[in-house]
């Protein structure tokens, strides 16, 4: 009795670090749910054009966590180390200040998830929204930078050509 105790026990306390080690997760934009749910509304055409016209127009962004274990300045890091965070002509300000778009970081309690949403301040727009699952914010920063940069590059670069070292 006494080592089924214990074994369930250590099982317990091992499952999240073991879920830590599955692969990175971000939201799907689909549209296909599991039976039984319906399915979320498609965004309208306006409603896109709205968000794109938000990303576009923005020069700089500010950064707000509200969770102790994933840091302002552990994000700001991952975001300037993307390759393509230059060419984003975006400026990162210092909280306090006044911005045209605010990533929101938090982790949800009890878990290794830490999820972001990007929101336009002037309209409260959420332009996008995603998460991670990592051990801690250090680990999720990196994931999350290269999620954040994907999808402002998508509405601010131009798209790149496929060419015959492009793949499919």
């Amino acid at each position: 009795m006494k080592r089924q105790m214990i074994q369930a026990v250590l099982l317990l306390s091992l499952c999240p670090l073991l879920a830590a080690q599955q692969p990175k997760q971000a939201v799907s934009l689909s549209t296909t749910t599991p039976a039984g749910q319906q399915a979320p509304e498609a965004p309208s055409s306006s409603a896109i054009a709205a968000r794109t016209k938000a990303i576009k127009n923005a020069r700089t962004i500010r950064i707000n966590s509200e969770t102790r274990f994933l840091t302002v300045s552990t994000l700001e890091r991952a975001l300037m180390k993307e390759k393509n965070w230059n060419q984003l002509g975006l400026n990162i300000v210092e909280t306090g200040r006044s911005a045209d778009l605010e990533i929101v970081v938090n982790r949800l309690i009890f878990t290794h998830i830490h999820t972001y949403v990007v929101t336009d301040k002037s309209t409260g727009i959420v332009l996008a929204a995603g998460r991670v699952r990592a051990f801690d914010g250090i680990v999720a920063s990196g994931p999350m930078a290269e999620q954040i940069v994907k999808i402002l590059s998508s509405a601010r670069l131009p798209a790149q050509p496929a060419g015959p070292d492009r793949g499919l």
